[in-house]
């Protein structure tokens, strides 16, 4: 129980971590395209974060993939989703795929919900979070095809935890858009997060996401500090818990 606890919490202060900006505009992109896409794409980054953690190295041995074979799958799903944004043609094209995804009747508050899912899955898998010493655990149990239940219920109550800041984020960011100053402008603001998504599947082609988050790990200080509670000698001692 401690274990899951401190897991959660440290999901929570990863919104602290400079490792979120990379894939800020990603989730800025998550507040415009319907009601329901902050909760979709919180549902999707919780699903594909956790599989992704626990069983990537596992699928892509089995099938002998390269490892950067989804991330570049990511990438594609990035410029598609950031010209879905910019084009309002291709958005209305998008939107009547996505709901494809909702159950039959589904009210408006639930609006690009299927678009969300598919935003956070792609989130999911190629967010890089500054890894602890209780997720990282889990990583090295993945690696070795070792995963138990426990480590499964670890990675989920740390995805839940990272989850709640980003849902905060883009419900926060949809009340702003509803502003007279914004709402007037919605769909020229759409249009900025779309060409901002591009951007950023663009240096992703060129690795620059990965160098930013290195540069940015290496030179700030207080990231060390954000473990505090798993480096806490109760956690240490639970460790060898999440492989049994």
């Amino acid at each position: 129980m401690l274990l899951l606890v401190v897991a959660f919490v440290g999901g929570l202060l990863t919104v602290l971590s400079p490792c979120v900006l990379p894939v800020l505009p990603v989730l800025l992109s998550g507040t415009v395209g319907g009601r329901g896409r902050p909760l979709g794409t919180v549902v999707g980054f919780v699903g594909s974060f956790v599989l992704f953690t626990l069983f990537l190295s596992t699928v892509v041995s089995a099938l002998h993939l390269s490892p950067d074979l989804l991330r570049w799958a990511a990438t594609a799903l990035l410029l598609v989703f950031g010209l879905t944004l910019m084009v309002p043609a291709l958005h209305v094209g998008f939107e009547r795929l996505t709901v494809r995804l909702q159950p039959r009747g589904t009210s408006a508050s639930n609006e690009g919900f299927g678009g969300g899912l598919l935003l956070g899955a792609t989130l999911g898998l190629i967010w890089t979070p500054c890894v602890g010493p209780v997720l990282g655990s889990v990583i090295t149990l993945a690696l070795s095809n070792q995963i138990t239940a426990f480590a499964a219920a670890v990675t989920l109550a740390y995805a839940l935890g990272v989850a709640l800041p980003m849902l905060a984020v883009m419900l926060g960011g949809q009340r702003l858009s509803r502003l007279p100053a914004l709402s007037r402008n919605l769909e020229r603001l759409q249009q900025v997060f779309g060409g901002v998504l591009v951007l950023f599947a663009v240096s992703m082609v060129f690795g620059l996401d990965r160098a930013v988050q290195t540069y940015i790990v290496e030179r700030v200080p207080y990231i060390q500090g954000l473990t505090f509670l798993e480096d806490a000698p109760a956690v240490q001692r639970e460790l060898p818990l999440i492989g049994r």
